[in-house]
């Protein structure tokens, strides 16, 4: 009886640790080529800041976009009309990832932004935006725009999880849906290495002067790296919000990253 006791929590311990240790590879797959990680946590979030987990691009807030509950801790609420953030030159090269969770209040009368990467430069500018069918569309200045957009509809009021590679040395660019290859398209973004300065922010008016395009909703847990994540690499991003509790989860993903 001791005996079969014994080993049962000795088989608990070795199934704990190996846990444990499955999530910080994970972690250190994740931290491959991470240029920003902002979650809009209230820990990490206050009125004019939205800290990077990295302490490296610490994103400005612009307007007052709340803090509401989110789909992986808190989030970020924007009104659609003055609110969103400005992050670091958290990019560069021709391959990179922008992940983030969506959340559009209702789908809009014309395309608004999600993510805007700025080149100040001049004629590099690309973004993620969302259209009024639902689809997530990509754009990008210098080459005639580079437009596709995903087969999949984002439907008001639900989280959505959005997913752009740029994957330069293939000539490829991905859209994924909720963790799923959605769309792809050939093409490169331009190359940030002679930029003087980038800048991506979320929610962000793409043409203030002309008409206004800001994001009306809430976005969660926003990820840019400078490389192109792979299938399994960006649907394990998707799955970090369900394989156990959130909190717990970034908790432990995003802090062995931070140790290392």
């Amino acid at each position: 009886m001791k005996l079969g006791l014994f080993l049962t929590l000795a088989c608990a311990v070795v199934m704990g640790f190996a846990a444990v240790n499955t999530e910080m590879t994970h972690a250190q797959s994740l931290e491959d080529g991470l240029g920003g990680h902002w979650t809009f946590d209230k820990g990490d979030t206050d009125a004019k800041l939205a800290k990077d987990a990295l302490g490296e691009n610490d994103g400005e807030i612009k307007g007052a976009p709340t803090i509401v509950e989110g789909i992986v801790g808190d989030a970020l609420s924007f009104n659609g009309e003055e609110d969103y953030v400005v992050m670091g030159a958290a990019t560069t090269g021709q391959d990179l990832t922008y992940a983030m969770w969506i959340k559009p209040v209702a789908l809009p009368d014309g395309p608004k932004v999600i993510i805007w990467d700025d080149d100040p430069q001049g004629g590099g500018d690309s973004w993620l935006e969302l259209l009024a069918d639902g689809t997530i569309q990509t754009q990008r200045g210098g080459d005639g725009f580079g437009v596709f957009k995903t087969e999949t509809a984002v439907e008001a009021g639900e989280w959505t999880h959005v997913t752009f590679v740029a994957a330069g040395a293939d000539d490829k660019k991905f859209l994924y849906i909720n963790g799923e290859l959605d769309a792809e398209a050939d093409g490169k973004i331009n190359s940030r290495d002679t930029r003087s300065h980038v800048v991506v922010a979320v929610g962000h008016d793409r043409n203030a002067f002309i008409k206004p395009f800001y994001f009306e909703g809430e976005i969660d847990d926003v990820a840019v790296y400078h490389r192109a994540l792979d299938d399994k690499e960006v649907m394990e991003n998707y799955q970090i919000a369900f394989d156990v509790e959130p909190a717990g989860k970034l908790a432990l993903t995003w802090g062995a990253i931070k140790a290392n």
